[in-house]
């Protein structure tokens, strides 16, 4: 089944600076990724989040034929 081998539990950055979001998995077959929320690219393993407004939870959903695993960031 896809499992997220990695994924930082909590990122620092002040209001209006840019951050990247990296969600690792391992999964055979290769796992899909989804973000939640999410307003642009949201199936890459690394979302892109360009000028921070507020702070959340981001949640990254892995998933293949074989099951599916979600791990969420705080920013």
């Amino acid at each position: 089944p896809a499992k997220i081998v990695k994924l930082a539990s909590e990122y620092e950055v002040a209001v209006g600076q840019s951050v990247y979001l990296h969600c690792q998995a391992e999964g055979n077959p290769k796992p899909t990724y989804a973000w939640n929320p999410c307003e642009s690219v949201c199936h890459e393993s690394t979302l892109n989040i360009p000028g921070v407004v507020s702070d959340g939870i981001y949640l990254c959903k892995v998933t293949n034929g074989l099951g599916s695993d979600t791990k969420h960031t705080s920013v």
